[in-house]
């Protein structure tokens, strides 16, 4: 009868298998690592491209924000020659300039806000990626400013508008405002003198006009804020674009 034999295998140390264990535990680390640095890259690149489309949107606010200001010393000197020769005896009025700025009074400005990347930085909780505390901060705080304090000046000033507006459509004959934008100054002259009674403010109730002329008042108070607000609001966008060049290298 034939007998079989078995062939021993040499059992392996337990040095080996601390090796492979090591070696296993090594290469999910170095995974791991990979893995990390490669979210890390795309983190960083993704925090480019917001902050430089943050950039051009602080850009745009600061534009605004200095046009918007030139309108609103433009509304103010409107205002204060409408209540200049509003003060005036009726007989030395000169009702063409009075038209002239009150059909002025007619047009609104409102500051728009260039948010579109705060509010992806916002809604999809994007703000981590800014590496710099900081700007971060100053960030919120800018949008905060814009969202409350200026939004809530800008809802007084339309308030206040719509009001100046009615009190203009019982003491000023609109059907002028027009002429007054197209045509030159002898032209409306001759306007004046075919229909002087149109424009004649004699016949407007003493009350309705100093009803407009107190209304123009809060009007310039409030737009007058609004301009030293626009003013804050700018130093701080330029402020931040200073931190952006500076932390990103932009120009």
């Amino acid at each position: 009868m034939e007998v079989h034999h078995h062939a021993h295998t040499e059992r392996k140390k337990w040095t080996h298998y601390l090796f492979e264990f090591f070696m296993l535990f090594l290469a999910v680390f170095c995974g791991f690592l990979a893995e990390n640095q490669r979210e890390h890259i795309v983190e960083h690149q993704r925090e480019k491209k917001l902050i430089e489309s943050l950039y051009e949107d602080l850009k745009k606010d600061t534009a605004d924000f200095s046009n918007d200001t030139t309108w609103w010393n433009g509304a103010i000197a409107r205002i204060d020659t409408i209540r200049m020769e509003i003060e005036k005896p009726g007989s030395e009025r000169n009702l063409l300039l009075l038209y002239r700025k009150a059909r002025g009074m007619r047009s609104d400005n409102s500051f728009q806000y260039h948010d579109r990347t705060i509010q992806q930085l916002k809604n999809g909780g994007n703000f981590r990626l800014i590496r710099n505390k900081g700007i971060a901060d100053s960030l919120i705080d800018y949008d905060v400013y814009i969202l409350t304090a200026l939004k809530e000046i800008e809802a007084q000033s339309k308030a206040i508008y719509l009001q100046v507006n009615f009190m203009q459509d019982k003491i000023f004959n609109s059907k002028y405002f027009p002429v007054l934008t197209n045509q030159p100054d002898f032209l409306l002259d001759s306007v004046f003198k075919i229909e002087p009674e149109v424009f004649d403010l004699s016949m407007v109730q003493k009350t309705d006009l100093m009803q407009y002329y107190n209304n123009l008042e809060f009007y310039r108070r409030i737009s007058t804020y609004r301009v030293g607000a626009m003013k804050f609001f700018c130093r701080r966008a330029m402020m931040l674009i200073e931190l952006l060049e500076k932390e990103y290298h932009l120009k």
